[in-house]
């Protein structure tokens, strides 16, 4: 037994020159239906005797069976080939590479590549454990990506050693924890600092992008990872007051 609409007809006969639509029994047409029928000039048989399917059922299994390559995330189109102005968002679902989470893996991507460059950087450096606490932060920023990718949330229990509230005290209260006060980096400071601080505002950039990535309307999607990249952020802050501060003054004798 099937409800035939006049939307399901549409869809059935957009690409079909089809003369002739048969009922069986049990199906139900209506009335907006037999209209488009009769205005198509279309023969409607109607059969008194049951079949395995009918033609609507036979057209639905198609359609379930059928899986294509690439769908467009956009309007479900189907393509064969991916085109070169699109990439995949989740598995064979395709976007324009211009679309907003592209563009927030692609920063993420980008990130990944500073920490490294700077790791490098501080290979001689005297503060031989930065090198060890960065790659704590790269560890993190790929798990951001890998949740954004799967939709799988993220937390993070600890940062170089710190619980979350213990990071947020410590990057606001620089006074308390190291001796110093919030300062404004400076080229006086060495070479620790500024590529720190460099790291610091590409993180509160791409925080920045994954609100506006994330912002829908009236509410925010994926705000664990908004808040694990300016946990982030706060935790390259806090770096920076370890160095101010003498934090590594025993691993310079």
């Amino acid at each position: 037994m099937s409800l035939i609409t006049e939307t399901i007809l549409r869809d059935m006969l957009k690409n079909d020159n089809t003369k002739v639509i048969t009922l069986y029994p049990g199906d139900i047409i209506t009335p907006s239906a037999r209209q488009f029928i009769k205005d198509r000039r279309i023969e409607l048989l109607t059969l008194d005797k049951p079949v395995k399917e009918n033609f609507y059922q036979a057209f639905e299994k198609i359609q379930n069976d059928f899986e294509p390559k690439f769908v467009s995330s956009y309007d479900g189109g189907f393509y064969s080939e991916k085109p070169e102005h699109m990439t995949h968002l989740k598995g064979n679902k395709l976007v324009f590479k211009d679309d907003a989470r592209i563009i927030f893996r692609g920063r993420i991507d980008s990130l990944e590549s500073l920490i490294m460059e700077i790791q490098l950087q501080l290979l001689k450096s005297p503060f031989t454990s930065l090198v060890k606490e960065l790659d704590e932060l790269l560890d993190i920023v790929r798990h951001v990506l890998r949740a954004e990718v799967v939709d799988e949330p993220i937390t993070i229990k600890s940062l170089l050693g710190l619980s979350d509230q213990e990071l947020r005290e410590h990057s606001h209260h620089p006074k308390k924890h190291f001796g110093i006060e919030h300062f404004v980096p400076d080229v006086s400071m060495g070479v620790e600092v500024v590529l720190l601080n460099k790291l610091r505002t590409e993180i509160r950039e791409v925080e920045l992008i994954a609100i506006k990535t994330f912002h829908k309307e009236f509410s925010m999607e994926r705000e664990d990872i908004i808040k694990v990249l300016n946990r982030l952020s706060s935790a390259t802050y806090v770096l920076m007051c370890r160095i101010r501060g003498n934090y590594y003054a025993k691993e310079r004798f």
